[in-house]
């Protein structure tokens, strides 16, 4: 592969990450709610109804101060305590995101979905080892979560680990096979590797699951483009 190849795909490959570290997109996407389904563990714990529907609504400022509010009357509730580590995530505040996520696994709070969201705030931070640790520990609650996969994929990829990366990603498609966020940042990979055939493949693939798919399609488009200049060079 040409220098010049290699650095648009790098380019294309960094854009995504932070893309995929900073909003939520389909399939994994890049952090686990809360309000879904309770699990047993979450059940020890409960948080005021006013406080929960400021998160269902989003309004993250509100629920900060809500939970804030709640938290001193129940300091060792460790599901609020969660929920304000969310909560301050999703305002971009992410030192205090960890502050809180640690305060809570602490207080016994250990479930897979903590350590997901923490492993990903770690890549956001630029803290790779721990963002690495973090989903290690997730998947060792829940082995059998794509989401947990992806994500140690994408912390992989980021510390420029090719072949554990690669193995993750593959794992995640194994679970789901429809899981276009990791067919695509496998494509990035392959790309990144040289391995043109193979980022075409998941490429296509990302497409036949999903036709409107914009990044696989621009990202083909990229790869199409680029061997074609380079057989004129």
């Amino acid at each position: 592969m040409s220098r010049s190849i290699h650095r648009i795909f790098q380019v294309f490959y960094i854009q995504g990450i932070v893309f995929c570290l900073t909003c939520l997109i389909s399939g994994a996407g890049c952090s686990k709610g809360f309000l879904e389904k309770r699990s047993t563990l979450q059940k020890q714990w409960a948080c005021d109804k006013e406080v929960d529907e400021a998160m269902k609504q989003h309004d993250y400022e509100v629920a900060i101060l809500l939970h804030q509010s709640f938290l001193r009357k129940e300091p060792a509730n460790g599901l609020a305590l969660y929920h304000l580590g969310y909560a301050y995530g999703r305002t971009g505040d992410h030192q205090k995101e960890v502050l809180y996520y640690k305060k809570a696994i602490d207080l016994g709070f250990k479930e897979d979905s903590i350590f997901f969201n923490l492993g990903m705030v770690y890549g956001e931070l630029n803290q790779v080892e721990n963002s690495i640790g973090s989903f290690k520990k997730a998947l060792s609650i829940n082995p059998h979560s794509a989401d947990n996969h992806f994500g140690l994929a994408l912390a992989y990829q980021r510390s420029g680990a090719d072949t554990p990366a690669e193995k993750e990603f593959l794992r995640a498609i194994s679970i789901d096979p429809e899981n276009v966020d990791a067919r695509l940042y496998l494509s990035m990979l392959y790309a990144d590797m040289g391995e043109l055939q193979k980022a075409r493949k998941q490429l296509r693939k990302t497409l036949e699951i999903d036709p409107a798919h914009r990044g696989a399609r621009e990202f083909l488009k990229r790869i199409q483009n680029e061997q074609q200049d380079s057989r004129y060079e």
